[in-house]
């Protein structure tokens, strides 16, 4: 009685055995356990070349044996720590890492940013995850707007109250070479973004392009459109002409500052503070000279621009060479 309970008690054990095997799934090097591919993923990196207006944007993506054929990535970023406002899908092909990037333009100078890498594949979504950088530069605040009932070519032209960069009319802002879109410390041919170093001449704007208005938008080398955006922009030469021809100038002082007060046939006006001009490394004829750029290019010099020049009780027209560092007063086109 005792074997014949043992014999079956060792026949259920050998049954059990092959049943197991029996349903068991082969895996990769492993018969006996299920092979679970893992999912895709998508890994944030770094931005790089981040600058006042500019980052460029990177990830790289893990298909982990995933299809390659219905593929989708970018990013989504904005000022948010959440950033799902604006998507940027990814510029080209994937690199041999699998990694993709996008520039961004027209950010806001001084200013933190927030990006995720985003993937689709097959329609499934990945998320990477959460960085952040830094825009380089200054801060710059738009204006108020003054109407001074300037029309020019059938288009409402309201003048800023203070100069770009500015933060009140008495303040004299910061100073930029024509076309270019940050100040700095030396204003020289050799320092021109459109020049050729020791030589003052131009790569653009010149005449093979046939440009004699300065791009705007974020890409374009306005520098009061690309920092304000909207319908902020230089004012061109016309503009500047139809101020003179249709409002007093009269010289005078704000709160310590001299400078000219412009003002309207409907009574209202604006300060323009003599601010003088970069030539090279060093500042000229502040508090004498006030020297506003247009977005206009001299026509018969190409190497120059024009300008509106305020001394004394004289206000005129003038030219100047593109890379003095000269002030900006925006306009707001209607």
């Amino acid at each position: 009685m005792k074997k014949l309970i043992y014999f079956s008690m060792a026949a259920l054990m050998v049954l059990a055995a092959v049943s197991c095997k029996k349903d068991a799934k082969p895996g990769n090097g492993d018969s006996g356990s299920e092979s679970v591919m893992p999912d895709p993923s998508v890994e944030t990196l770094a931005a790089s070349e981040v600058e006042a207006n500019s980052a460029i944007l990177h990830a790289r993506i893990g298909f982990s044996g995933a299809s390659r054929d219905n593929v989708y990535y970018g990013f989504f970023w904005g000022t948010s720590e959440n950033p799902d406002g604006t998507y940027s899908p990814g510029e080209g092909a994937l690199d041999e890492n699998d990694a993709y990037s996008v520039e961004i333009m027209g950010l806001t100078p001084a200013t933190e940013y927030w990006f995720k890498a985003f993937v689709e594949i097959d329609g499934k979504p990945f998320s990477g995850e959460i960085l952040n950088f830094t825009t380089g530069g200054k801060l710059v605040v738009a204006p108020e707007t003054v109407d001074l009932g300037i029309v020019v070519n059938g288009k409402t032209i309201k003048w800023g109250s203070f100069n770009l960069g500015a933060t009140k009319p008495e303040e004299y802002g910061d100073y930029y070479a024509w076309g270019e879109t940050e100040p700095k410390e030396d204003y020289g041919w050799s320092t021109y973004k459109f020049g050729r170093s020791g030589t003052n001449v131009c790569t653009k704007y010149n005449y093979y392009d046939n440009k004699t208005v300065l791009d705007t938008g974020p890409e374009g080398d306005d520098v009061a459109s690309k920092l304000l955006g909207g319908k902020w922009r230089m004012p061109t030469e016309e503009e500047w002409n139809e101020l003179i021809t249709q409002c007093t100038f009269t010289a005078t002082e704000r709160n310590g500052i001299q400078g000219v007060q412009v003002t309207a046939a409907n009574g209202k006006n604006i300060f323009l503070p003599s601010a003088g001009f970069w030539m090279d490394i060093e500042v000229l004829n502040p508090r004498i000279h006030g020297v506003y750029w247009s977005s206009t290019l001299e026509s018969t010099s190409m190497d120059n621009a024009r300008l509106f020049n305020h001394i004394g009780d004289n206000d005129h027209i003038g030219k100047a060479p593109r890379n003095y560092g000269i002030s900006v007063r925006p306009v707001y086109e209607e």
